[in-house]
């Protein structure tokens, strides 16, 4: 397809210029106009007959191009026509004749031999040139080749009656079959040839020009040289013995030195350069052995690790190693061209493949766990990554699924589960009613205190001295603590109760929060930025309990003089989201880093900075129970980055 545009790029150019050189000779003949006739005053005429053959070879170049039958049949009509009339002036010359068509549509008045007729070699250049029409076409390869060398003739006819006009030679001195070609009659032929032979340009010379390979990029290098230096150094020569009187051995002999500096010297160019190319080469291939080396030990590690299977984009088998095998029980010629159906074990749902299938289509990486079943009806669960790989034009074409066996894994689970998951459960619930039962008796005593407080408050307050008011306040504030620790207290052992994961937005989450905190951030004068955060699985409540507790830390533990600044943000890591809540704060000491998470431990006095101490134990909890980490990076007046993550597949 590339060729073909290629010649349509040149083909326009070539019809444009060779009809406006045939429609203008024409004219001419038509109009007496000899200047347009011959180009070179006093020069060889072109031929009536021979510009109407070339409107048609125009005609014929333009037709080429078109992959019509009609286009094909009226370029055999103009192949036939110009071969009829080169063949009928060939044999004119050769069998002394003549059927009066030099002169059918004007008379030739300006040459005196053989008025009318185009020269022997124009003749067997149409005659070649409508062969060479007539087989680019065709369905053989062979013939193809042939009308290659055929337009390869007409070329170097062409350019010898071409060079033979810009060295000047004499039309005495040229064979008498060129004498009588007109110059722009050789340069169409030349530059005709040439369109036509790339309609072909795979095949015969002109595919060995126009190759990818070494010996075509020669080929390139070279022919520019080839052609143009002894036409340069004809053309000086003759100049230099015409003008000078230079005898022409030693001229002969000029010439030879000339031409052999200057291609020992263009071929030292072109071998440096070929030198450096096949260094390349080899450092290229040494690199490729390498990369190939490196290759195949990481694939010898992967078949010694994991069961590894490639599919197309239909999920059809093309290749399994012998892990695969081994592991499913069938033999490598009944996997191959299936699908994965063949270890379906039926245990998972038609919505968990259809959400794989909607993930790796859309060219992400699919990580989780799948229950198969082996030949032998045995059932093993494998740990499967699914990479979707990509054409030049983005498409998917192939999917490299990577397996690991963990069935010991999953049964050791199972059975911790059906061993110790009841009991714990149970234990976590007797201890939540505990819980809840002291916290509702301790409550109730407190309540009983504080009221009694605000009644004597209410009634003896003008009686008592300052020194008794002030202890009724201690006592105020202490049943308040009190009552708020064994609040969070009840809260922190709520966390991790039976609950369903679901989606949810974290930017939604963070809305909700910055409506709730919304008078405490006015008071306070905070300013809160929220990078865009990820949709992941979790539980809602404690998710939401999590970003509150750290955003209301980073308030609340800011520097005097200084309006608090809060920044969210995530990140993926791997197989984790890495959220970050980062403050412009006070900051904490690395010493303390380690301690903040503890349950009721506090770095600073309640006079200096409120709270129970149990906020970041709740974070803590909180981002366990999902299965993630939390810490904290942070200096002393420099504020603090609270990290945790949660993973993307929360099991």
């Amino acid at each position: 397809m590339g060729d073909f545009i290629n010649f349509k790029k040149i083909k326009n150019v070539v019809v444009a210029l060779t009809l406006f050189v045939s429609v203008s000779v024409i004219i001419g003949w038509l109009f007496g106009i000899r200047r347009i006739l011959s180009v070179i005053p006093d020069g060889p005429t072109m031929k009536f007959n021979t510009a109407l053959l070339f409107l048609l070879l125009s005609f014929g170049l333009f037709a080429s191009l078109k992959e019509i039958n009609w286009y094909r049949f009226f370029n055999t009509i103009i192949a036939c026509v110009i071969l009829f009339i080169g063949l009928v002036t060939l044999s004119q010359y050769h069998l002394d004749f003549s059927l009066y068509i030099d002169n059918l549509f004007t008379q030739d008045t300006y040459s005196t031999e053989l008025p009318g007729r185009m020269s022997q070699a124009t003749a067997l250049c149409f005659t070649l040139m409508g062969i060479g029409l007539l087989g680019i076409d065709a369905k053989s390869v062979h013939l193809k080749k042939i009308t290659q060398y055929i337009l390869l003739a007409v070329t170097s006819i062409s350019w010898v009656a071409t060079v033979a006009y810009i060295l000047q030679i004499p039309e005495e001195s040229k064979i008498f079959w060129l004498n009588s070609m007109a110059i722009h009659t050789s340069v169409l032929f030349f530059i005709l040839s040439h369109a036509f032979s790339l309609k072909n340009p795979s095949l015969g010379f002109t595919g060995l020009v126009t190759g990818i390979y070494e010996g075509s990029n020669l080929m390139r290098l070279l022919l520019p040289y080839i052609v143009v230096l002894p036409l340069i150094l004809s053309y000086l020569l003759l100049n230099i013995s015409n003008n000078y009187q230079i005898d022409g051995g030693f001229g002969i002999v000029v010439y030879t030195v000339v031409s052999t500096v200057i291609s020992i010297v263009y071929i030292s160019i072109i071998s440096l350069g070929l030198n450096k190319s096949d260094l390349r080469r080899k450092e290229l291939e040494v690199s490729l052995r390498s990369s190939n080396q490196e290759l195949v030990n990481f694939k010898q590690a992967l078949d010694d690790s994991s069961i590894v299977a490639i599919t197309d984009a239909h999920d059809t088998i093309h290749y399994v190693n012998n892990k695969f095998c081994e592991t499913s029980k069938f033999e490598r010629e009944e996997l191959i061209g299936k699908t994965h159906r063949i270890v379906n074990s039926g245990y998972h749902t038609a919505e968990f493949f259809k959400e794989i299938w909607s993930t790796i289509t859309s060219g992400k990486v699919w990580v989780g766990e799948i229950k198969n079943k082996a030949k032998d009806g045995q059932l093993y669960w494998v740990h499967t990554s699914i990479v979707p790989f990509k054409n030049d034009l983005g498409e998917i074409y192939q999917y490299l699924s990577i397996r690991q066996d963990i069935t010991k894994k999953k049964e050791a689970e199972e059975l911790l589960s059906s061993q110790y998951i009841p009991t714990l459960e149970r234990k976590n619930k007797e201890l939540e009613n505990f819980v809840f039962i002291a916290s509702h008796d301790l409550q109730e005593p407190l309540h009983s205190v504080k009221s009694l407080v605000e009644l004597l408050e209410n009634e003896y307050k003008d009686k008592l001295d300052e020194t008794a008011n002030e202890y009724l306040t201690f006592i105020s504030k202490a049943t308040t603590r009190m009552s708020d620790l064994i609040k969070a207290l009840l809260d922190y052992t709520r966390i991790g109760g039976k609950k369903h994961l679901e989606k949810v937005d974290c930017n939604e989450i963070m809305t909700e929060i910055k409506a709730d905190l919304s008078n405490y951030i006015a008071r306070t004068n905070t300013t809160i930025t929220i990078e865009k955060l990820p949709e992941i699985n979790a539980y809602r409540t404690e998710l939401r309990l999590l970003f509150q507790n750290l955003i209301n830390n980073a308030i609340k533990f800011s520097k005097k003089d200084v309006l608090p600044y809060v920044h969210i943000s995530a990140q993926r890591k791997g197989e984790h989201w890495r959220f970050a809540v980062k403050d412009n704060g006070i900051g904490i000491a690395e010493e303390d880093q380690a301690k903040i998470f503890a349950i009721f431990y506090r770095l600073h006095s309640r006079t200096e900075y409120e709270g129970t101490g149990i906020g970041l134990s709740h974070c803590q909890k909180i981002v366990q129970l999902f299965g993630g980490g939390i810490w904290v990076e942070s200096l002393p007046n420099e504020g603090s980055i609270f990290y945790f993550t949660i993973p993307i597949n929360i099991i």
